[in-house]
C-alpha cells in the first residue's frame, strides 16, 4: 500500500506522513539487506491494523553498525546519511527493550498528521 492509496480511507490519512518518513529513513538499505524494505499490506480497514504493521516492521529489529562502532538509529537519521559516512556495515538482529518499543511507538505517532489532512510533508525528529 502506497501513501497515495492511504488517501482513499479518511481514517488512514493521518498515517501518510509517517509512511513517507519511514520510506525516506529506510531508503538505500535494500541495496544491502533486501528483506528490510518497508512492508505494508495491500489494504487496511482500520488505523489499528496499519499502526500495528508500521510498529512491527523488521527494520526496527535490525542493528546496523559501521567500522567506527557507530550504529544507525532510524529514529534520528536516514540510512543514506549513515551510509555516507560508513565504508563497512555490519547487520545484526537485536531485541528491542520495552523502552525502545515505546520510543518507536511515540515517534510514529508524532509523525502522523492528526489534523487528518494527510498531506503534511514535514520531517520530524
Amino acid at each position: 500500500m502506497s501513501p497515495e492509496d492511504l488517501c482513499r480511507n479518511a481514517e488512514l490519512r493521518p498515517f501518510i506522513p509517517a509512511v513517507k518518513e519511514l520510506q525516506n529513513r529506510m531508503a538505500g538499505i535494500e541495496q544491502h539487506q533486501l528483506h528490510f524494505g518497508l512492508e505494508l499490506a495491500d489494504a487496511y480497514q482500520t488505523e489499528e491494523q496499519l499502526f500495528h504493521d508500521l510498529l512491527t516492521q523488521e527494520i526496527f529489529t535490525l542493528q546496523v553498525n559501521n567500522e567506527r562502532n557507530e550504529y544507525w538509529d532510524i529514529l534520528t537519521e536516514p540510512f543514506n546519511r549513515f551510509m555516507a559516512r560508513s565504508t563497512d556495515l555490519t547487520f545484526a538482529a537485536k531485541h528491542n527493550t520495552p523502552q525502545r518499543l515505546q520510543a518507536i511507538c511515540q515517534w510514529l505517532i508524532q509523525l502522523c498528521d492528526w489534523s487528518q489532512s494527510g498531506f503534511s510533508n514535514i520531517t520530524r525528529h
